[in-house]
């Protein structure tokens, strides 16, 4: 995956942080680093890096889905591939996704115990991510292989981590990222299938240091659910979802060190919803947005 969360994040700081940087060491309410100040810019500042992660969560359901017309699924670290019986490779999904990483693999092994396939960890551009998922059918009973008749749901538990750093105007950045993802795709018994209907929770959390003539460090944790995200089958004429939601909920802290260190935390709530189409409404608290799924880009409404 990316570092364009990181990255995302980074930049709502350096907002925020600019902002800031003429701060003296003694913030009055008329301060642009004020409480007031802060709160009226959270979602402004946040919608990017909200924006980038829910259109990260569609790349990962685009990239772990299956169809139901007897491919067999096969991953590399760039990307997901679904592959027919003749050896081809589906049109749909031939070009990795932004976010894809390796979500199943033949180096995952199954564990006939817990019922799941564990894979190796992944490190791509900062990022090392561990994978197990579960193979199920219509009674939630495991399976050691994907049968394209009897194969009704598959449970993805992804976890990540990583850590980007750099300098921008005299100031230091240091930022630390940490994810855990529990997803479950149904739809997947029979052959044809129609729909494939993604549900899950996870959470994120974020820390941004700036170190320089006042050090600040913001943190960002995060919340969130996936409700009845459907992709119409067959993926390649139909490559957004019909309908759901993601909701994250945000809570963003500024901790402000000097003489006189001061803390600040606001909370926002995040809502995408899926209309079958590339750009998608999206609202933080009451203001509204926005949401390209393909190039991540956040537009104020």
């Amino acid at each position: 995956m990316h570092n364009r969360t990181l990255v995302a994040t980074l930049a709502c700081a350096t907002a925020m942080l600019a902002a800031a940087c003429s701060d003296s060491t003694a913030p009055s309410l008329a301060d642009p680093g004020s409480s007031a100040a802060f709160d009226a810019q959270v979602s402004s500042d946040i919608a990017p890096s909200a924006g980038d992660a829910i259109a990260n969560d569609y790349a990962f359901y685009s990239a772990a889905d299956l169809t139901g017309s007897g491919a067999s699924f096969a991953i590399n670290a760039a990307g997901a591939r679904l592959i027919d019986p003749a050896g081809g490779v589906s049109a749909s999904l031939q070009v990795a996704p932004r976010a894809a990483a390796a979500w199943i693999s033949p180096s995952c092994t199954f564990d006939a115990s817990s019922g799941r396939f564990s894979c190796p960890p992944v490190t791509k551009n900062g990022q090392t991510w561990s994978v197990s998922y579960a193979l199920m059918d219509a009674n939630g009973v495991s399976q050691s292989q994907y049968d394209n008749v009897t194969t009704a749901s598959i449970n993805f538990v992804v976890s990540d981590t990583g850590a980007v750093s750099f300098t921008s105007n005299g100031n230091t950045f240091a930022d630390t990222v940490s994810r855990h993802h529990d997803r479950t795709v149904s739809g997947l018994a029979g052959a044809p299938d129609t729909v494939h209907t993604w549900n899950g929770t996870g959470t994120t959390a974020i820390t941004s240091v700036r170190s320089g003539q006042i050090t600040k460090v913001y943190a960002m944790t995060s919340a969130d659910t996936t409700t009845g995200v459907r992709f119409k089958q067959p993926r390649d004429i139909n490559p957004y979802p019909l309908s759901g939601t993601v909701v994250r909920d945000y809570t963003v802290t500024r901790t402000r060190f000097a003489s006189d260190t001061t803390r600040r935390v606001a909370t926002r709530r995040v809502v995408v919803t899926f209309n079958g189409t590339a750009s998608v409404p999206m609202t933080i608290g009451s203001d509204s947005y926005l949401l390209n799924l393909d190039t991540h880009k956040v537009t104020k409404q």
